[in-house]
């Protein structure tokens, strides 16, 4: 198959729907399936075209007509030149269905190009409605539009939780039926077994990894590690965003800015390395569609603690792979840190049981539910000309 993937964000930028697109493209094309990528060019000094670890990613300008005068007109002046360069592209690979994942910008040139071209699009779900930290979907009424533009639209829609599809089917209003169905997102399970290559820390510690934005709760994270009293333990926030001064300013303001590092962003060697070491994981959450950072932990053989919160329970089960505390709760949060703590046999127990869980969130067995998925929407289409033919796959300006 020749398939299309449409990031919200990719390499250079790091986190959950960058890693998901480029592991889902290099599985692709290990299988000898023709994948590329799109996603938004910004910061604007990034290349147009480049080809990353054998896979050819395009960055148009995907504007979008904002609220401000400013966007409107830049995007009356460019997006016809954009979707014409995209569809170019699309051509030239033959491509055969278009693949959104997490809905933004790409997903309103990603319907055009489903109307002009007549190609099939899958639409993924990652929990836009409430875990995008400049909560865009309330501000942007053409945001909005664009997501129940993509969930109609698309010939299949998969969310990464139980909970993220029953949310966007609330925000429908109408049941997506047969087209709708959970992929949960994967894991790289051999990231995790080769023993770790940092030196041994001095000290324990518990490890949180990911935006410092409120969703994710760091700030409570903090207040319960004070309130848990473990001197002999440090706290580790890895990651970055607007929240990181604040946080830091935090664990000063509780007596613990000593044991509390915030060493900022992670490049994958180094999260590898992270969860590898600590003793404890953490996912402090106020919401989270999922939470791959758990699998990750789990698959690392650690223990995990997370918040009851989204599609959490459909991936840590409590007091089998993790335990599992309120939301917005430090109390409860530093109870659990505790019992972990004190518990070695438990920690051991939690961690074999995870490790045994991950496994079914592989990368091949998440490409298999998507390529099936792609077949079906191919199927139910009509094939666009270029799709049947020998291609010649070039890379092409956009």
């Amino acid at each position: 198959m020749n398939i299309a993937l449409l990031a919200s964000q990719y390499h250079p930028h790091v986190g959950g729907v960058e890693e998901l697109v480029r592991q889902l493209a290099l599985e692709y094309r290990r299988r000898g399936h023709h994948a590329i990528v799109f996603a938004n060019r910004w910061p604007r000094s990034l290349p147009v075209h480049e080809v990353i670890d054998g896979v050819p990613v395009y960055r148009p300008a995907f504007r979008t007509p904002d609220a401000c005068w400013r966007s409107r007109v830049t995007y009356a002046l460019s997006h016809r030149l954009v979707r014409a360069g995209l569809h170019r592209v699309l051509r030239t690979n033959g491509i055969e269905v278009l693949h959104v994942q997490c809905v933004s910008a790409n997903a309103h040139y990603a319907l055009g190009a489903t109307r002009r071209l007549g190609l099939p699009l899958v639409t993924t779900l990652q929990g836009e409605l409430t875990m995008d930290a400049t909560r865009v979907f309330e501000r942007s009424p053409f945001a909005r539009q664009t997501l129940r533009d993509a969930l109609a639209g698309s010939a299949a829609v998969t969310a990464c939780s139980q909970d993220t599809l029953a949310e966007a089917q609330t925000f429908f209003g109408d049941p997506l039926g047969a087209r709708a169905r959970v992929i949960y997102n994967g894991i790289n399970l051999t990231d995790f077994a080769a023993p770790p290559s940092g030196p041994r820390p001095a000290r324990p510690y518990v490890l949180g990894i990911g935006r410092h934005v409120a969703q994710k709760g760091f700030d409570v994270l903090i207040r319960a590690f004070a309130l848990a009293a473990l001197p002999t333990h440090d706290l580790v926030i890895a990651g970055d965003g607007p929240e990181r001064p604040a946080l830091a300013e935090l664990a000063r303001s509780l007596g613990v800015g000593d044991r509390v590092r915030i060493p900022g962003k992670a490049d994958r060697p180094t999260a590898i390395d992270l969860f590898q070491q600590c003793e404890t994981f953490v996912l402090p959450s106020r919401h989270e569609p999922m939470g791959i950072v758990n699998l990750e932990a789990m698959a690392a053989g650690k223990p995990v603690v997370a918040t009851r919160v989204g599609g959490v329970p459909e991936v840590v089960t409590d007091g089998v792979t993790g335990l599992l505390v309120e939301p917005a709760n430090p109390d409860a949060l530093a109870t659990a840190l505790r019992q972990l703590s004190a518990d070695a046999g438990l920690r051991t127990r939690l961690g074999n049981a995870g490790r045994l869980r991950a496994e079914a969130f592989a990368w091949p067995a998440v490409a298999d539910q998507y390529l099936s998925l792609y077949a079906e929407a191919i199927q139910g289409a009509a094939a666009p000309a270029t799709s049947r033919a020998h291609v010649e796959r070039r890379h092409v300006p956009l």
